[in-house]
């Protein structure tokens, strides 16, 4: 037996094999093929199980999958920018037919819910991450791991038209500004504490080439987390791998102001404390307690997603 998991060949955001590593950490042994998130509705050769996690997605014209795809849908994603494509009646359909759809968070479950689908809370797929499978030895995690702290408040420039070219440009100046001298006030705050600090990206300078090297950085960053105690991001899939490895997490909540980013991280803030910059000045990191709310979602998913192998 094969079972299908996700990647995104394309991608600079590790966060989308993080996704990946933790469907596969949970159906080993069994044998398991990556397609491409975004090519499922091309998919040739015979029928194949497939587990439909994550974001969805960046071309949302080539949905739904083909009938090779036999599909659970658990710690589904649907953003505000592909919503229209995805709610359209041949969607709504598909979904129909492959209902409950497990959902990541409560404004996919209540976008499906309003237009007939049968949904439910799954929560993320990367609540399940086993500590000891990435501690590389035996010595006793240390030390902070900052992974994006800001990284949703560096500004880029926008070519998707030219009128977002010119808006970004002019206010590029100000954004970047404002981003140096927060990044700064942290990293002086962080030398302050006393305390071994290391610094790790999730977002890469290139595309990511193939499925074997998105699993690879994905596994590097998963071990560097395994071995740290806290951790300070802003990205969900540093945050919820390292909240089920048992880390002290802290969530700064910077630049997450917008809709598509509001809708992805609503449920997940009640697992681990999340502050504004501010706020986190006056944190003391020794004294953070994160929620177990996860672990009754983690459980279900690991039940859910063996039942369906098992069918």
């Amino acid at each position: 037996m094969e079972i299908g998991v996700l990647g995104y060949i394309g991608s600079r955001n590790i966060g989308d094999y993080i996704q990946t590593k933790a469907v596969i950490d949970m159906i080993h042994p069994i044998n398991y093929k990556v397609l491409d998130r975004e090519g499922l509705h091309k998919l040739q050769g015979s029928k194949i199980k497939t587990i439909i996690n994550g974001w969805f997605m960046e071309n949302p014209k080539n949905w739904p999958p083909n009938n090779n795809i036999s599909p659970l849908f658990i710690s589904f994603h649907i953003n505000p920018s592909a919503e229209k494509e995805l709610l359209k009646p041949e969607s709504l359909n598909y979904l129909k037919q492959h209902e409950p759809i497990g959902c990541r968070d409560s404004y996919t479950q209540n976008l499906l819910q309003k237009n007939g689908i049968k949904s439910y809370h799954s929560s993320c797929i990367t609540t399940t991450f086993d500590r000891d499978k990435y501690k590389t030895n035996k010595t006793k995690p240390e030390g902070v791991i900052v992974i994006g702290a800001f990284d949703r408040l560096n500004p880029s420039i926008d070519f998707s038209s030219i009128y977002r070219i010119l808006v970004s440009l002019i206010k590029y100046p100000i954004h970047k500004v404002k981003y140096l001298i927060k990044k700064q006030s942290f990293e002086n705050h962080l030398r302050n504490q006393k305390i071994a600090v290391k610094r790790y990206h999730q977002t890469t300078k290139r595309k990511i080439s193939s499925h074997n090297q998105g699993l690879k950085l994905a596994n590097d960053m998963l071990k560097e987390i395994a071995r740290s105690k806290i951790i300070i991001t802003s990205r969900i899939h540093a945050a919820l791998p390292a909240l089920a490895m048992g880390l002290k997490v802290i969530f700064i909540n910077e630049g997450l102001s917008h809709k598509n980013h509001k809708t992805r991280t609503v449920d997940v803030n009640k697992f681990f404390m999340t502050v504004s910059l501010k706020e986190f000045f006056m944190t003391n990191l020794e004294n953070i307690q994160n929620s177990t709310d996860h672990k009754v979602y983690s459980k279900k998913i690991k039940r859910t997603i063996t039942k369906f192998i098992n069918q």
